[in-house]
């Protein structure tokens, strides 16, 4: 069995019928976010998820009625969790669950490695052993997951940019909630240096279709992640997933004027998940639907005929 998200994760969890109740959004070895959902009376006793170094902070997204938790084979106590409920464990204790209602929530994987790196690239602390939570209020965590479930939504699939902007956000309130640690990150409050702003540019313009990572522009940078990002928003007046969503619709636009490449072949050129995902991000930024943008302003397509 894989890790503990995924399709892997609803194998656990007995959806293996229901595939369309588990969405996930994967980058490899830092984070994963599952969106878990059963409408049925309960589907039962979990398998035992392996054990490894990684915690699974779970975000209820309905009220769950009725589900049993064991530990390390130890039952624990727990009651109905309501809509926000937060539970964090750490699957070194290899977790099991009795699920006895419908429930849905989300789920985000956290192998101790990224958690690791964050502290690394953000100059901070590696994170201690933090608490078993059961059901337990958060609002920040609560709101994250929120916007993480985004990422698993077909209306917006995630970027890497997002999802270790997403592990930034965690790790730091881990830290300042269960840690008590807070620390200030020291360097320059104003903007990106010319020469920096120059490189992380060309660097996303280099890199629309194959993705890019906010841990390596800050190295790019010479910075933390935490100095990167405000600075970066202080250059540009947006953060980098949004710059670099709007450079590949730039690019995209470039490629109806200029071209007449089906949309499809567009939205995999620019780095878009698909067509589908173009046009959403399309119409957010524009106002207007694809197709009709492309009839205003662009070539003609390019038409395949089959064999006659």
């Amino acid at each position: 069995m894989g890790k503990a998200y995924g399709q892997a994760m609803g194998e656990y969890f007995n959806l293996r019928s229901t595939p369309p109740a588990v969405r996930s959004a994967v980058l490899e070895n830092r984070i994963a976010v599952t969106h878990l959902r059963y409408d049925g009376p309960g589907t039962g006793m979990t398998d035992a998820i392996p054990a490894e170094p990684a915690l699974l902070l779970a975000v209820q997204l309905r009220r769950l009625v009725g589900h049993q938790l064991w530990l390390d084979g130890r039952s624990i106590d727990v009651k109905p969790y309501a809509p926000g409920a937060l539970t964090m464990l750490d699957l070194r204790t290899r977790p099991t669950a009795n699920l006895v209602s419908d429930y849905e929530c989300v789920q985000i994987y956290l192998p101790r490695a990224a958690l690791d790196d964050i502290s690394e690239a953000d100059d901070t602390a590696r994170l201690g052993d933090l608490p078993t939570l059961n059901g337990a209020e958060d609002p920040v965590l609560a709101h994250l997951a929120q916007i993480a479930r985004v990422s698993v939504d077909p209306a917006g699939p995630a970027t890497e940019l997002f999802l270790e902007s997403l592990l930034l956000a965690v790790h730091r309130h881990l830290r300042a909630r269960y840690e008590g640690r807070c620390e200030t990150v020291p360097g320059p409050r104003g903007g990106l240096a010319g020469w920096q702003e120059a490189r992380v540019k060309e660097y996303i313009e280099a890199n629309l279709q194959s993705g890019v990572g906010v841990i390596e522009l800050a190295t790019l940078c010479q910075l933390s992640v935490s100095q990167f990002g405000r600075a970066f928003k202080a250059s540009t007046g947006i953060t980098p997933h949004r710059w670099l969503v709007e450079r590949r619709l730039a690019r995209a636009r470039e490629l109806m004027v200029r071209t007449g490449r089906t949309l499809a072949d567009i939205a995999h050129s620019c780095g878009f998940a698909d067509q589908s995902h173009l046009a959403r991000e399309f119409r957010r930024a524009e106002g207007v639907p694809l197709s009709v943008w492309r009839r205003l302003h662009g070539a003609a397509p390019i038409c395949l005929k089959g064999p006659e």
